[in-house]
């Protein structure tokens, strides 16, 4: 399957998850993917996290705090 190309705010958010899971082997709150991608709020965040699960990018689990995975 061919995933769909990014845009460059969710290739940052994209970079800063795979560099922070690798760095503390967890994923980040959405708080933190927040502040360090310099999004403005909160719900922003979620929709860079929405569109990269959509394209295929990231998986999400639900009700989980620290429930992403890179695909």
């Amino acid at each position: 399957m061919e995933r769909l190309a990014l845009t460059k705010k969710q290739k940052i958010v994209l970079d800063f998850i795979k560099g922070y899971m690798q760095e503390r082997k967890q994923s980040p709150y959405i708080r933190e993917i927040q502040q360090a991608c310099g999004i403005v709020s909160y719900k922003s965040a979620v929709d860079k996290l929405l569109a990269l699960e959509k394209k295929g990018y990231i998986k999400r689990l639900l009700n989980k705090h620290r429930g992403i995975k890179i695909a």
